[in-house]
């Protein structure tokens, strides 16, 4: 059984040749329509996590996230850096430094080597109770006010003063950085 269209050859060859281009166009703008649809579903993704510890949904977009996530960084960075013995004053510090941008971190760990060299040779035992969190997504800042105590040995050096602190963040690509780090004067 013969399919040609045409009696001659070359008219038949022609309209293959005229499919064979129409077939490739459309699957040239499938590809375009694919890659389209695919870059907007990856920039509009969002990773919705929910681990044991945490009782809220926290979701995160490129490079934002929501506010629960921000305060559960802030209490975990907070914790790091203001609950700490002579034992655990370096292993905590060494922790927080991995949550620092590139920028903040030379300046920030000779902060925290020089703190935790005061920490070993006074004795030094601190606790930190954070009750409010304020988080400002547009200035990308963290204000967390909360009493501090301070023990030496069985001596209370610091009976818990008020102390807010404000920690400037950076969410890039998911991961929560600290760039920026001030203890405030409470009025």
């Amino acid at each position: 059984m013969k399919l040609d269209l045409f009696v001659q050859k070359t008219s038949n060859l022609y309209a293959e040749n005229r499919l064979l281009k129409f077939v490739v166009l459309v699957l040239g703008i499938t590809v375009i329509i694919n890659s389209i649809f695919s870059y907007r579903a990856l920039h509009y993704q969002k990773t919705v996590i929910l681990p044991p510890v945490v009782d809220r949904r926290i979701t995160i977009s490129g490079n934002d996230a929501n506010e629960d996530y921000i305060k559960l960084f802030a209490r975990y960075s907070i914790g790091l850096l203001e609950n700490y013995s002579p034992i655990s004053v370096r292993a905590q510090f060494d922790e927080l430094l991995k949550l620092v941008t590139p920028s903040f971190y030379p300046s920030f760990e000779n902060t925290l080597a020089d703190l935790a060299a005061t920490v070993n040779t006074l004795m030094i035992t601190s606790a930190f109770y954070p009750f409010r969190i304020n988080v400002n997504k547009q200035k990308k800042t963290i204000a967390i006010n909360g009493t501090k105590k301070q023990f030496t040995g069985s001596s209370v050096v610091d009976r818990g003063q008020s102390k807010t602190y404000i920690i400037g963040y950076v969410i890039s690509n998911g991961r929560f950085f600290i760039n920026d780090f001030k203890e405030v004067e409470n009025k």
